[in-house]
């Protein structure tokens, strides 16, 4: 039976996830960048200024949130871009996976 408490995913934003293709080198990688979907989630900020998201969605490391918006509508950072860079799941005390939870630094954009 999975829990029925509501989340608040009061903020959305525009995931980009990417391919991975071998350089001629054969030791680099070259990421290919490309809008997947919009994603809801919570989030709050740690003590490192990572940006904590807690989200019903799977992103990959290294993917990157853009366009992240309150409820209001209003973007968090003008420009705002985050690279996710730590990825778990939530697990409830059901047994249940509820989720997952990411951490993301700030790649590029102001106040």
């Amino acid at each position: 039976m999975k829990s029925n408490i509501a989340k608040n995913l009061h903020y959305t934003g525009d995931y980009w996830g990417y391919t991975r293709t071998l350089n001629a080198d054969g030791t680099t990688y070259t990421y290919n960048y490309f809008l997947t979907r919009k994603v809801k989630m919570s989030l709050s900020v740690n003590l490192l200024g990572e940006l904590v998201i807690t989200s019903p969605e799977k992103m990959q490391i290294n993917g990157k949130l853009k366009n992240v918006v309150d409820r209001t509508g209003k973007e968090i950072y003008t420009n705002g871009e985050w690279t996710i860079s730590q990825t778990s799941p939530l697990l409830g005390s059901l047994g249940v996976k509820e989720g997952y939870q990411y951490k993301a630094a700030l790649s590029s954009g102001n106040i």
